[in-house]
């Protein structure tokens, strides 16, 4: 009697053991296609959808897979359990590969990412854009500092720089830094050489190259603003004037005579341009007025405003942090100048002006290069004329000039790169003669044809 209740125990045992494999063998398993692609923008840059590692994780089990993307950007993972998901892709384009990718410089690594919590109870079929930080920065556009026809048309008084957002975000500009450095401008041909700032006097010792590791402004101007008042939208630009009218008629100096305003007049006025839609002007009246002495030999003079320093009360003034001399910012229009933009860490009532070496009264103001956003060095057409180097290789590899010279009223133009769903992306490789061209009549409207080098 046992044995049979043994036996038939046994068969039972075999009955639910097989019932319960048959259970989990019909357990259904489930597939996940992941479609990786790009923006619009970001897609017509040419950038590969191939070869692309995408990651899900079990958010029960805690199980990993990996699978790689299909030349049509396709992940596929079969067998998996039914459960919900965690879905991640990553593509960091090394500067190399982005440049070779897009034909665009970028200065680091560009992060590509996108993730996703998916329940995956089914066959799934998800798709992911992926999202890029910012890529690229403010630049210059155009730097017009050669001026007009110093009779016929305005000479030095219609000069003006354009900034441009060549980034795909927007980047805000308070707090940006525009300025000319201090340098050495005896003719390499008459034994010029760079100035060895550590030789300046009182330059102290220590880690810091004074050489690699600052810049020596002559002019430094600082867009206002509390962080976020003056935002710069992708593919738009900002133009600052030194003096913000309209240079092509007639307007009024500081200068007067008989209690009535001497009036500038205009012989070309083909030759200049309107520059009284300006974003922001410089004036330096006021900077100068607070550190006005009178000389000594008439110490009750009264301080007078520089006559073409003009004043336009609709355009914002940038504020003045430092002039080295002069009245007003006051281009080189011979080609010895730079042009820089900097963000600053630290302020400038810290910065430090240190004499020009050899010389005791020659004050650069000192501010490190480590926030250089762009930098552009002009020099001389003609050769012999030229004065050393101005700024490090790094920032620029070789400066550049307007084919017609001084008071010529052409101006240097960035070379367009591409253009990306209507946003132009400008030529940016840091070396100015291959990223200007010469725009054979300045521009300052923003227009479509403001970015060509000729009229069409």
């Amino acid at each position: 009697m046992k044995k049979q209740f043994f036996v038939y125990g046994l068969m039972l045992a075999a009955v639910l053991f097989s019932c319960r494999k048959s259970n989990i063998d019909t357990v259904q398993t489930v597939s996940l296609t992941v479609q990786v692609g790009y923006n619009a923008e970001d897609s017509a840059l040419g950038l590969s959808k191939t070869n692309i590692s995408v990651k899900i994780a079990n958010l029960v089990s805690g199980q990993e897979y990996t699978a790689n993307t299909n030349n049509d950007g396709i992940a596929v993972f079969t067998n998996i359990a039914p459960s919900s998901y965690t879905v991640a892709v990553a593509n960091n384009y090394t500067p190399e590969a982005y440049f070779a990718a897009t034909g665009i410089i970028v200065g680091s690594k560009v992060p590509f990412n996108a993730t996703i919590t998916q329940a995956v109870n089914v066959n799934t079929d998800i798709k992911l854009q992926l999202q890029s930080g910012k890529i690229g920065d403010l630049v210059f556009k155009r730097i017009y500092y050669a001026g007009s026809n110093t009779s016929r048309g305005a000479s030095f008084r219609d000069v003006f720089v354009e900034i441009y957002n060549n980034s795909n975000e927007t980047i805000y500009l308070d707090s940006l830094y525009i300025g000319s450095t201090l340098s050495d401008n005896t003719k390499v041909s008459a034994g010029g050489t760079p100035f060895d700032w550590s030789k300046a006097t009182g330059m102290p010792s220590g880690p810091n190259n004074p050489n690699a590791d600052y810049l020596y402004f002559r002019y430094l101007f600082m867009i206002p603003g509390s962080g976020k008042q003056h935002p710069l939208e992708p593919g738009k630009s900002i133009v600052i004037a030194q003096t913000a009218v309209n240079h092509t008629a007639p307007y009024a100096t500081n200068d007067s005579e008989n209690g009535a305003s001497v009036i500038q007049g205009i012989t070309d006025p083909s030759l200049t341009v309107d520059l009284s839609k300006a974003d922001f002007e410089t004036n330096l009246v006021d900077y100068k007025r607070a550190e006005y002495i009178p000389p000594a030999n008439n110490p009750t003079k009264e301080f007078s405003a520089y006559k073409w320093d003009v004043d336009n009360p609709l355009i914002p003034n940038i504020d003045v942090i430092y002039v080295n001399s002069g009245n007003d910012w006051v281009f080189d229009a011979t080609g010895r100048e730079d042009f820089v933009m900097l963000k600053a860490s630290t302020a400038p009532n810290t910065w430090i002006k240190y004499p020009a070496p050899s010389s005791t009264t020659n004050l650069g103001l000192q501010v490190s290069s480590a926030g250089v956003i762009d930098a552009v060095e002009i020099i001389t057409p003609l050769e012999t004329n030229r004065v050393p180097k101005r700024l490090p290789t790094g920032m620029d590899a070789a400066g550049t000039f307007v084919t017609g010279g001084q008071y010529s009223s052409q101006s240097l133009i960035r070379k367009v790169l591409k253009t990306v769903e209507g946003r132009k992306i400008l030529q940016d490789t840091n070396n100015s003669v291959n990223d200007f061209d010469t725009k054979e009549k300045a521009d300052p409207s923003k227009s479509e044809a403001s970015f060509k080098a000729k009229s069409e």
